[in-house]
Protein backbone atom coordinates (compact mmCIF):
# COMPACT_ATOMS: atom_id res chain seq x y z
CA UNK A 1 0.00 0.00 0.00
CA UNK A 2 1.21 3.51 -0.72
CA UNK A 3 0.34 6.85 0.80
CA UNK A 4 1.66 10.22 -0.30
CA UNK A 5 2.35 12.57 2.61
CA UNK A 6 3.59 15.89 1.33
CA UNK A 7 6.83 15.16 -0.52
CA UNK A 8 7.10 11.66 0.99
CA UNK A 9 5.77 8.34 -0.24
CA UNK A 10 5.09 5.90 2.58
CA UNK A 11 5.22 2.34 1.30
CA UNK A 12 3.72 -0.36 3.52
CA UNK A 13 5.08 -3.79 2.64
CA UNK A 14 3.13 -7.03 2.95
CA UNK A 15 4.75 -7.71 6.34
CA UNK A 16 3.55 -4.33 7.65
CA UNK A 17 6.98 -2.68 7.54
CA UNK A 18 6.91 0.91 6.32
CA UNK A 19 9.53 2.58 4.14
CA UNK A 20 9.63 6.30 3.47
CA UNK A 21 10.86 7.49 0.08
CA UNK A 22 11.05 11.07 -1.16
CA UNK A 23 9.08 11.95 -4.28
CA UNK A 24 11.39 13.59 -6.81
CA UNK A 25 8.50 13.99 -9.20
CA UNK A 26 5.64 12.05 -10.76
CA UNK A 27 3.48 12.14 -13.84
CA UNK A 28 0.40 10.43 -15.25
CA UNK A 29 0.75 8.84 -18.65
CA UNK A 30 -2.26 9.97 -20.67
CA UNK A 31 -2.47 6.87 -22.88
CA UNK A 32 -2.61 4.37 -19.99
CA UNK A 33 -3.73 6.47 -17.03
CA UNK A 34 -0.85 4.93 -15.07
CA UNK A 35 1.04 7.12 -12.61
CA UNK A 36 4.84 6.93 -12.57
CA UNK A 37 6.75 8.00 -9.48
CA UNK A 38 10.43 8.92 -9.33
CA UNK A 39 11.46 8.12 -5.76
CA UNK A 40 14.68 8.30 -3.76
CA UNK A 41 15.87 7.73 -0.22
CA UNK A 42 16.67 10.96 1.61
CA UNK A 43 19.92 9.51 2.94
CA UNK A 44 20.93 8.45 -0.61
CA UNK A 45 19.81 11.02 -3.22
CA UNK A 46 21.46 8.95 -5.97
CA UNK A 47 19.06 6.06 -5.29
CA UNK A 48 16.46 7.31 -7.79
CA UNK A 49 14.02 4.59 -8.85
CA UNK A 50 10.87 4.57 -10.99
CA UNK A 51 7.72 2.77 -9.88
CA UNK A 52 4.29 2.67 -11.46
CA UNK A 53 0.78 2.61 -10.04
CA UNK A 54 -2.39 1.78 -11.88
CA UNK A 55 -4.71 2.13 -8.90
CA UNK A 56 -3.08 4.74 -6.64
CA UNK A 57 -2.87 2.16 -3.87
CA UNK A 58 -0.03 -0.15 -4.87
CA UNK A 59 3.31 0.22 -6.65
CA UNK A 60 4.76 -2.09 -9.26
CA UNK A 61 7.99 -2.36 -11.19
CA UNK A 62 7.96 -0.85 -14.64
CA UNK A 63 8.66 -2.63 -17.92
CA UNK A 64 11.67 -1.80 -20.07
CA UNK A 65 9.39 0.11 -22.45
CA UNK A 66 7.84 2.10 -19.60
CA UNK A 67 11.31 2.81 -18.20
CA UNK A 68 12.47 4.18 -21.55
CA UNK A 69 9.46 6.53 -21.70
CA UNK A 70 9.97 7.52 -18.05
CA UNK A 71 13.62 8.38 -18.75
CA UNK A 72 12.51 10.63 -21.62
CA UNK A 73 10.02 12.40 -19.34
CA UNK A 74 12.69 12.78 -16.64
CA UNK A 75 15.15 14.29 -19.12
CA UNK A 76 12.50 16.77 -20.32
CA UNK A 77 11.65 17.62 -16.70
CA UNK A 78 15.27 18.24 -15.75
CA UNK A 79 15.94 20.34 -18.87
CA UNK A 80 12.84 22.54 -18.57
CA UNK A 81 14.08 26.09 -17.82
CA UNK A 82 10.95 26.99 -15.86
CA UNK A 83 11.48 24.03 -13.57
CA UNK A 84 15.16 24.85 -13.14
CA UNK A 85 14.23 28.42 -12.16
CA UNK A 86 11.78 27.11 -9.57
CA UNK A 87 14.37 24.84 -7.88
Amino acid sequence: MIEAKGNDMVITKEDGEEEVWKIYFYYVEEETGKTFYFLYKEEDPDSLIVMGSEDGVSLASVSEEEMARAEEVLAAYEEDPQIQDAK
